[in-house]
């Protein structure tokens, strides 16, 4: 991890002008922070594979729509967080390439209201993606993402600032936007999609209170009440080391009763060491102290977990699919979509390894 990345740099006033040029719009795609984006592939993908694997023809125009609409709502959400969760983001000096923010706004490379102002055009333009949707449930569960990804910290709600905040993380990355996308495919919510997400989502909310807990200092010196700054530090540790084997042992449970096939589970359960990884760093202490440099791969495979299993989950049900009458042309799509996502990741892992030579 570079020095200069973990203190903030002196900040200009919040509310003063910036210069317009490259710098700003740079400043601008900062704080859609799109590297959190790569993850919303999979829920979606997994989904349209989940309608393809019980029989229903894939449509792309609709698997597109349901694409655009949850990169539409991460980033909505990303531009509204950087604004209202601005006074804890200065007040983070432990922050990571991962947690604390994107620093735009901290830095003072563009005024607090450009973030505002482009989270409300993309509020616009996933209301527009709502309207459009073809049936009363697609749109109900989208307006219901929609409303739950904005008052994740737009007040009144403010979600995360009272504790709900793991949980409406999980609410919609691994169920509304899933249940969105295979709604437009399939019409309902296969009952192999809510089995395959439920583990996932676990992890998931376990995943968010590994981020929180590096900034629970700055969280609670600002009111921000996320669980780990509710719970304290040990309990929060405890709960995000139960919540593996719970997470695989529902998986289990769930193939054991036949709800989901055991090639989806074995994939699935191919990914537990990073269970065991992440269990072992935090028993070392690892988010203890707050230093960012023991930190960061923490926090970077607590996140990339959940990734990997809602990857793998995707690539046994097409594997599944294989071996029954799905379309080839479907298969190849989605196929291509998990490849597509597997070279970003070596990707990313690339850039990381290369962070880490260079240091």
């Amino acid at each position: 991890m570079r020095g200069p990345r973990l203190v903030p740099r002196p900040r200009r006033a919040a509310a003063g002008a910036t210069k317009r040029g490259p710098g700003q719009w740079r400043a601008l795609i900062r704080l859609a922070r799109l590297r959190f984006l790569l993850y919303n592939l999979l829920p979606v993908g997994l989904a349209v594979a989940v309608s393809v694997h019980r029989g229903h023809p894939l449509d792309l125009t609709w698997y597109a729509v349901a694409q655009l609409f949850a990169w539409t709502v991460h980033v909505m959400t990303h531009y509204c967080n950087e604004y209202f969760d601005l006074e804890a983001d200065r007040a983070n000096v432990y922050f990571t390439p991962w947690t604390g923010g994107s620093r735009a706004l901290v830095d003072g490379a563009v005024a607090p209201v450009v973030s505002l102002g482009a989270g409300f055009v993309l509020f616009g333009l996933s209301t527009v993606l709502v309207a459009v949707m073809p049936s009363l449930p697609a749109r109900v569960l989208a307006a219901t993402a929609v409303v739950l990804a904005w008052f994740y910290t737009a007040p009144p709600g403010r979600l995360n600032y009272w504790g709900a905040g793991e949980l409406t993380v999980a609410a919609i990355l691994n169920g509304l936007w899933p249940a969105v996308a295979v709604v437009l495919q399939a019409g309902t919510v296969p009952w192999l999609l809510v089995a395959v997400l439920a583990p996932t989502a676990v992890l998931q909310v376990a995943r968010m209170m590994v981020m929180n807990l590096g900034d629970r200092r700055s969280d609670a010196t600002v009111g921000k009440r996320t669980l780990p700054v509710i719970l304290g530090y040990r309990p929060a540790v405890r709960l995000i080391i139960a919540a593996q084997p719970i997470a695989y042992g529902l998986l289990t449970v769930f193939a054991v009763l036949g709800w989901v096939p055991w090639l989806v589970w074995a994939a699935m359960a191919a990914t537990a060491p990073l269970s065991l990884w992440l269990v072992r760093q935090l028993r070392g202490g690892a988010m203890r102290d707050l230093d960012p440099v023991r930190m960061t791969p923490v926090v970077f495979w607590a996140s990339n977990h959940v990734s990997l299993i809602v990857a793998a989950a995707m690539l046994g049900v097409l594997l599944d699919a294989v071996r029954g009458s799905a379309s080839v042309g479907a298969l190849a799509v989605l196929g291509a979509v998990l490849a597509g996502y597997a070279l970003l990741f070596a990707h990313r892992l690339w850039l990381a390894r290369r962070v880490r030579v260079t240091v």
